[in-house]
Order: C-alpha cells, then structure tokens, then sequence
C-alpha cells in the first residue's frame, strides 16, 4: 500500500478560455467556474491534452499505435496499447471484463482567487474585400483569463502500477509540457492556452504501517506543500531519450515524429493598432489597443488570432495565384478551359463561403466545409470516422477546419519593452460633394507607434511542402505585401521581422523535414540535392535536448545551408500543390477571376500576366 502523486504549477503563457457554451448579454461564452464561482480548468480539459500527447509519443517507444490514431469503429474491441492501460481504455464497454480504467487521476485546478477577467473579440475576415465579414457575420467575443496566472496541478496514479514503460510515458508526456509545448482549453490555435509546466514534484510515499499511514493522515492537504522529488521527471526523460533513439522511424505521421518552433519581433514601421472595443469605450475614444495582463500589469499584445488571419490570408492568396497561372498555361486555352483547370486543382478555399447543393448555388471558391455539408449522409459519416483530411484543400489542412483540427499555432505575442508609444489620432472623412470634412464623420484612436513583438510560431510534426508554404507567406509580410491590424489603408500595420530563430525538435534524424525526391527530370534536382546536403550537415550540429526530443536550431554560421533547405521547402511546396487535384465532389462551380460579367469572360479583359 501506497500514495503516488505529481503537483506542480501550471502557468499561463498566454490567455486561457475553458469555456461552458453559455453566453449572455455582455459575452458570447463564459469561463468555467464550480459552483463557489471559482475559475477552474477540469481535470477532463487536463487529461485529454496530456493522453494526446500520450498517444502519440507512445509508438515512439516501442509500443503499438492506440485504436484512436487509427479511426473505425473498433466496436467492442480492447485496444490494449500503453496509452489504454495508462490512461484507460479508449473504447470501454460495460460487458467487457477484459478492460481498464484510468491508472492516472488528474483533478481539477481551480483558482483560490479569480483574477480579473478579461473579454476578448475576435472576427473574421472577407477575403475579397479585407474588411470583417458582415455578409457570414462572424463577430464573437469570449471571456479568458489573463497571462501569467498560475494554476495548482494534482495528479495521483495507481501506487500498484509497476509497468515501467508506461511511467516513463507518463514522465516524457509532462517533459513536453514542461518544455512549453503544451496547450489547455478552446482556440489553442489561435494563441489561447499556452503554458508551461513549472515546479513539478514526484512523490512516492509507503504506507504499509499503522504509523505512517496516521502521519499522513495527520499532514492532510499541507502533503502539497511538502518538497518532493523534483529531479525525478528529468531522471525518466534522459532514459527513455536513449531507448527512443535507438529504436526506427516509425514512418507513420500521426504519431509523434518533429516539431518545429520559430520565434521572431515583428517590428511595425509606423502605427499599429488591434482594437479593443472594451477599453476605447472606457477610455471615451472609438478605437484603442487590446491590453492583456502580463506580468500582472496591463500591456499591449498582438492576438494570436489576428497574426493567424493575416497569415492564412496571404497563404491562401498566394496558392490562388499560382494556381491561376497555372490555369491560364499558353494562349491557345480558352476562358472555359482555363476555368475548368483552375476548378480542379485550387489548394486553398475561402473558409467564408457556401456552397449549397440544394439550391445549385455556390460562392466563389467554396469553403471545403460547405462541400462537406452537402454531401449524403452515409458519406459524412465516413469522413467523421475516417477523418476528412484526403477532401481537404491544402489551405484546410495546414491552417485548420471545421472538420480537422491545425498542428499550427500562433500564440499571443507580447509588446517588448520600451516600445510601442500611445498616440492619439485624429480622423475626419471627406465629404466628395464639397471637399470639406463630412458631417458625423469624425472618429479617433489611440494608436502604438512603432511597436515591437515577439512572435512564436509552433507547428507540429512539419511536412516540407507546409514549411515551404510559411517560408513564402512570411516572406511577404516583411516585404510589406501584407498588413496586420486596423487600418491597413492609412498606413498601418506595416511589419518587417527581425531576430528571427527556428528551432526543429526530432526523435530520429529522418523526422528532420525534407521535400521529396522529384519524380521526373523536369523538376529541379539541383535544389534537392542542395537540400539534402544541408541537412546532413545541420544534423551534425545538434543541441541541448528538450524533453524526449533531440534539437537543432538556427545558427548563423550555417546560414547558407538553412537557405538550402528553406529553398527545397518551397520546391515541395509548388510540387504538392500541383500533384494534389481536388476531390471530385469538391470541384469549384464559381471564382471571382474566372467568371462572366454580361456575357464577357474578365480573364479576356485583365489576362494574367507576370513582371519580370
């Protein structure tokens, strides 16, 4: 007999939203409380993300891949794997004796003291008109707790559990959040939920005597407070490092294989502005910037959500382009033709339109979940079984859908200190008719003058043609091709990027990105073997590890091979999306490019054309 027990803190990186699904009149969704009106995080929204992280982490060491990374309905088959017999069985059934339940308990983690709650907003973006879509109306708002607050872990596991593999799982899994890998609660993609994991403590104590069982029922809850064993996670982390690399690639990307970490200042050229409506309405001003708490004191921040809109943006903006370019091909296609291969082979939807089979109506370039929609039913619940991510645009699949969650994400950056001076600014419109100032018109904004943050950008098992596509689409943002932010037609929201590092985490060294071989003598094998050269060379140079992970980071002594490598990215990149046509039932009816305006085609009136 036994007491097995983890505590540790967890802090909050960013803002947190664990939310209910209720709304009123002020938010849209509240944080969770119990019933003292505490906030907590439930021990439920802590144990999914650490049995993810679980599940995939486990092939990696030998054992087989859980019943969950596989989809189906298994029935009532047992799966069996580590992750199940740690965790409990992913498919329980009642008459199934063969089954097991959860050897971990993670409780909930309430706060003693309720910080002050924040609301944040969020909108979505038309792509057309880079204004927020009032046709979708997708306005939203939401409570999140604040940065920097600290939440108090406590999990307990069987003291009978004598299963070392699945002890060392346990202790790699909490080694990932302690690395600051880990998200909690709802929009992680969009820079909610971060933390990490501080201050963790084993504690193993025998309670096979009268005495010690009456001493630790006589410390009760203070057993928290008490020093445990706080080498003892690194102690487990170093010895599974060694058996994880000794065994092979598992050649299987719904497990644990890379990750890649890439941290920058993005620095605005002039002014910047993320409005908080909340705050310009205290303040008496229509727009003002969206304060968060860090370090306990109110500062600027960049949304993780905002950064992510400008990105996905520009990325479906760009593969929009080349595809219309391919598309176009000589000048003896025709308009009809050209649409008809732009239909077939589009990587990126617009997320914010429709298609309706019903009605035989569609919106340009349809949102993939709208074609989902339409489908028949049996067809839809093969996709919810299976995953949907064959029928997926390329756009969908890196940046996230309805249907399929994105192993990107982009967290709230803070303002760096000493910049980003408050300005307050003046705006009049001009009526067209007198060319004086316009009746009603004025408006103002407390602006940041030149503001830099840190940005951190963390994608998940990486594939070359995903990196490639983030390589072009950050490119453009310091070339200034694209904006972040309010007012991008008076001059805001300009941003270079500077400092910039990458980081690649692996557990073997062909998890390390590459593209792949070219299938023919037209694509450029030069480029590719330039690539494959560089890596080798930057596997040679790895770093400190990070939990089961071996690193390799950026260094500017090697800068020339990261090019290389950077540069094959992008040939992975034009070669996925021109391999990847889309689903047959997925083929585009409508584009704003390729269409008629009273009975003329606009290609024959604006024809594609490159500059040199």
């Amino acid at each position: 007999m036994g007491f097995r027990a983890i505590t540790a803190q967890l802090v909050l990186r960013t803002p947190l939203h664990v939310g209910t699904g209720r709304a009123t009149e002020t938010v849209d969704d509240l944080l969770r409380r119990d019933a003292q009106g505490r906030i907590l995080i439930p021990g439920t929204s802590l144990a999914g993300p650490l049995r993810a992280i679980a599940t995939r982490l486990a092939p990696r060491l030998g054992s087989r891949s859980c019943q969950a990374l596989q989809g189906g309905d298994f029935g009532s088959q047992i799966c069996g794997c580590l992750t199940c017999r740690l965790f409990g069985d992913v498919t329980p059934q009642e008459d199934e004796k063969k089954g097991v339940a959860s050897q971990v308990i993670i409780y909930d983690a309430p706060l003693d003291k309720n910080p002050e709650i924040a609301i944040r907003d969020g909108v979505g973006i038309d792509r057309v008109t880079g204004a927020a879509a009032r046709k979708e109306r997708l306005k939203f708002d939401l409570e999140v707790v604040p940065a920097g607050t600290i939440f108090s872990l406590r999990m307990e596991f069987d003291p009978n559990l004598t299963d070392e593999r699945a002890l060392q799982l346990l202790a790699v899994s909490l080694a990932e959040w302690e690395a600051g890998r880990g998200a909690v609660g709802g929009r992680v993609g969009r820079g909610l939920g971060a933390f990490t994991l501080q201050n963790i403590q084993y504690r193993d104590q025998k309670l096979d005597t009268i005495e010690a069982v009456v001493d630790f029922l006589k410390i009760g809850p203070g057993w928290t407070k008490q020093t445990g064993a706080g080498d003892w996670l690194a102690t487990q982390s170093a010895a599974t490092r060694k058996q994880a690399q000794l065994l092979s690639p598992v050649g299987d990307h719904s497990v644990a294989c890379s990750w890649a970490l890439t941290e920058f200042t993005l620095a605005a050229e002039g002014s910047f502005l993320i409005n908080d409506p909340v705050r310009a309405g205290q303040g008496g001003f229509d727009h003002a910037p969206l304060l968060t708490a860090y370090e306990r004191k109110g500062e600027p921040v960049l949304p993780g959500s905002s950064l992510r809109g400008v990105l996905r943006s520009q990325a479906e903006r760009i593969a929009r382009t080349l595809a219309t370019h391919d598309a176009w091909g000589d000048n003896k296609r025709s308009s009809e033709e050209r649409k008809r291969e732009f239909s077939t082979s589009c990587p990126a939807c617009n997320p914010l339109t429709t298609h309706t089979s019903t009605t035989h109506t569609s919106d340009a370039v349809a949102s993939c979940n709208s074609f989902i929609k339409t489908l028949a039913p049996e067809k839809r619940r093969e996709l919810e079984d299976r995953g949907a991510e064959d029928k997926l645009c390329l756009a969908c699949r890196l940046f996230g859908s309805t249907w399929n969650g994105s192993r990107l994400r982009v967290e709230d950056a803070p303002l760096l200190p000493n910049t980003g001076k408050q300005k307050v600014m003046d705006f009049l419109a001009i009526d067209r008719f007198t060319g004086g100032g316009r009746d009603g018109a004025k408006f103002d904004a407390v602006a940041l003058w030149q503001p830099h943050f840190r940005v951190r950008l963390f994608l998940e098992n990486p594939e070359g043609w995903e990196l490639g596509w983030l390589v072009l689409t950050l490119r453009d943002l310091h070339e200034g091709l694209t904006t972040v932010g309010f007012g991008a037609a008076k001059g805001f929201g300009r941003m270079t990027i500077q400092s910039p590092s990458i980081t690649f985490g692996i557990l073997h060294e062909t998890d390390f990105p590459l593209p792949p071989a070219p299938e023919d003598e037209s694509e450029d094998r030069q480029k590719l073997e330039r690539a494959i050269v560089a890596r080798e060379k930057l596997l040679t140079h790895r770093g400190t590890p990070s939990g089961l992970y071996q690193t390799i980071g950026y260094a500017d002594s090697h800068k020339a091979d990261w090019l290389d490598l950077a540069d094959g990215w992008v040939q992975a990149f034009h070669r996925e999306r021109r391999a990847r046509p889309r689903a047959q039932e997925f083929t585009l009816q409508k584009d704003s490019y390729f269409t008629k305006i009273a009975d003329q085609w606009l290609p024959d009136l604006y024809p594609v054309e490159v500059s040199a």
